[in-house]
């Protein structure tokens, strides 16, 4: 049974995360923690909740843990935990602490029989390091549950966001995983290869193997004390998708540090759906060129590029963290000045809470991510390293068509598929039957599909989608009609013929739209039963995110208008506009999140800084009779608004940041 997590209550919005990965050049951990400098410290910022360091990848604590197998930073001069403990109980808050699980390197340097092994038997890597544990090694008896309950013991801590974990995972050839993955599936010897055919059932064994593990302190953790809450980095988010069995209490990972946004817009679309509570991390700080590059070292980001990239997790209901830290200060310290910057970060969060935190989705287009597809489709590397960029593609071009869009996996559309007017399948070749029986029932029942992909034509046949399939044709790049030109598109293609579907255009092998073409539609569309089918044949989603064409864009807005016709809700805006199409109670929320910045493209940095004013922006919305209320939140401008023939037609003339339109 899917677990359905817990959080500390609803006014724990705006969280903060700091953590040190200590190590052994570390000389002065916990100097500057006392409660008279922590206090005011979080007084400038405001958080509800606070997760501090405790142990990162290094292995290292920054606490005196006395765990047997523990290894404690020989730079821990003060117990900083006990510190952090006093100071958030004055302010009334919930103290977590930040714990990475599998990377662990000084358990691996002491304990080599606890790590992951190649299929050579030696450690991965280049060269091989002890540093990622196996999920059936002893570490978690013997290390980590130990430590976890040490924790709740001697600090009264209130959870755990544990690091290192889903990304950190990689395939065990170790005599223990080989032994249990021969019983479970009756294969001798696990492959080592991608083209093997059972390596899908032995990556699949392997995340399961993670999941058991991930179960198995959470139990520990809920049986030594109930009420301790327990995340694990980026299990059960976007990149994880599948129905959330394993019992943690809340989902969570950290953001990239840099090109953030564009994740976090498919991520709070995936984890409103998820029935948990859920927030994502952001971090404070970036650089331009990477980490360990020295010319480029780490600075503070601006505030509204924070402000930006919250509002787009808050839109979807979920709360926000952020981490903050500094390279240089290693003892505890936080920079006052950067603080205060937080704690503007806080307002703008904690503003839009009552609006945002308890809503729901106005179902619009929902988009399949299955989890059939990403377990059959897997890399070598670890547990987070699969293709989303398909699903990606769909949020990218359609977000800046202003339509709205949710990220289902097949465990959460299933139930939910007749909510939907219209469902985007992108390159999903490898769904499950079943889903695919389920979209073809919801198409003739009236409902309305976009099926893109050349394998996907096998998935759900030529009839269904109105055409007499061609051949296949690997790594071709074709053009195809967009605007008042052509784009091309490289791509696996699905050469098909008209049979029963109409065309959306015809391929050709040039930019010329009147020459060079060939008797092949680039889309069709298909009247089945009652509703209607528009297929792609390539992998136009999968192209968009990797080339972010415009005229790509216009291609794809075409199909969907094609398909979808007007919808109840409409937006017509600027690009850089995003739209989140939510409900609360009575309230008929559309938000409008400004993505633009004010600053040049600049190649060697992506911050965001001196965010315009973006407009102006229409919104319509079919209802049934003239709202008794409607209203701007979180920003001011002035908006005009008529009401006729059963439509409601609003226009509003700029969005900085974020603003939302309500109607009641």
């Amino acid at each position: 049974m899917t677990n359905r997590g817990q959080w500390h209550g609803k006014k724990y919005y705006f969280g903060m995360h700091y953590d040190i990965h200590a190590n052994t050049k570390d000389t002065d951990i916990g100097t500057r923690c006392s409660p008279r400098d922590l206090v005011p410290i979080f007084k400038l910022m405001k958080p509800d909740f606070v997760q501090t360091d405790c142990k990162g990848h290094a292995g290292y604590t920054s606490w005196f843990s006395k765990v047997p197998t523990a290894t404690v930073s020989p730079g821990v001069v003060k117990d900083a935990l006990q510190g952090w403990r006093v100071a958030t109980r004055k302010l009334g808050l919930p103290l977590h602490c930040h714990y990475s699980g599998v990377w662990d390197k000084a358990a691996g340097a002491k304990y080599p029989d606890w790590c992951v092994k190649g299929p050579d038997g030696k450690p991965p890597g280049n060269p091989p390091v002890n540093e990622k544990m196996c999920m059936r090694g002893p570490y978690l008896d013997e290390l980590m549950i130990p430590q976890l309950k040490e924790l709740i013991d001697r600090y009264d801590v209130d959870g755990f966001w544990v690091d290192g974990e889903l990304w950190g995972v990689e395939p065990c050839y170790c005599e223990r995983c080989r032994k249990e993955f021969t019983a479970r599936t009756g294969i001798a010897e696990p492959p080592t290869k991608e083209t093997d055919p059972n390596w899908s059932k032995w990556w699949n064994f392997n995340r399961e193997s993670f999941e058991e593990y991930v179960t198995r302190y959470c139990d520990a953790v809920h049986k030594h004390k109930p009420g301790v809450l327990v995340c694990s980095n980026w299990l059960q988010s976007f990149k994880n998708p599948g129905e959330p069995k394993v019992p943690t209490d809340w989902i969570s990972g950290d953001n990239v540090w840099m090109w953030g946004l564009d994740g976090s817009r498919c991520e709070a679309r995936f984890l409103s759906t998820r029935g948990k509570p859920w927030d994502i991390m952001l971090w404070s700080f970036y650089c331009a060129h990477g980490q360990d590059v020295p010319e480029s070292p780490w600075t503070s980001k601006p505030v509204e590029m924070l402000q930006q990239e919250a509002a787009v997790i808050l839109a979807f209901g979920g709360r926000v963290q952020i981490y903050e830290t500094t390279p240089e200060l290693r003892n505890g310290q936080l920079a006052p000045w950067r603080m205060k910057r937080l704690g503007q970060v806080g307002r703008f969060v904690k503003r839009r809470q009552a609006l945002c935190q308890v809503s729901e989705t106005i179902p619009q287009i929902a988009v399949l991510h299955s989890e059939h597809h990403i377990h059959a489709t897997v890399s070598h590397k670890n547990l987070i390293y699969v293709d989303v960029s398909p699903v990606q593609g769909v949020v990218f071009s359609l977000l800046e068509h202003h339509y709205g869009l949710d990220v289902l996996d097949e465990w959460a559309m299933l139930p939910r598929l007749n909510e939907f007017p219209v469902v985007v399948a992108p390159e999903q070749d490898a769904m499950s039957q079943t889903m695919v029986n389920a979209l073809k029932k919801y198409v003739e029942n009236g409902g309305k599909l976009l099926v893109t992909g050349a394998k996907s034509l096998e998935r759900f046949g030529a009839d269904f989608l109105g055409v007499t399939p061609g051949k296949v044709e690997e790594k071709k790049k074709y053009f195809v009609p967009a605007a008042d030109g052509s784009v091309p598109i490289f791509s696996t293609w699905r050469l098909v013929e008209l049979a029963g579907a109409t065309s959306l255009g015809q391929i050709g092998t040039s930019t010329l739209m009147d020459e060079r073409m060939l008797p092949y539609p680039a889309a069709t569309l298909h009247k089945f039963g009652r509703g209607m089918v528009a297929y792609i044949p390539a992998s136009v989603f999968h192209d968009f995110t990797h080339n972010r064409y415009p005229l790509t864009r216009e291609f794809i807005g075409k199909v969907m208008r094609s398909l979808a016709g007007r919808m109840s809700i409409t937006v017509d805006a600027p690009i850089s506009i995003d739209v989140a199409l939510r409900k609360q109670g009575r309230k008929n929320i559309i938000h409008l999140i400004n993505r633009s910045t004010g600053i040049p493209n600049q190649a060697n940095s992506g911050v965001i800084d001196e965010i315009p004013n973006i407009g102006p922006i229409k919104v319509t919305m079919k209802l049934p009779s003239k709202p008794r209320k409607v209203s701007l939140a979180f920003e001011n401008a002035p908006l005009k608004w008529k009401y006729r023939g059963n439509r409601l037609s609003v226009d509003i003339p700029h969005v900085r940041i974020h603003a939302a339109l309500v109607v009641e």
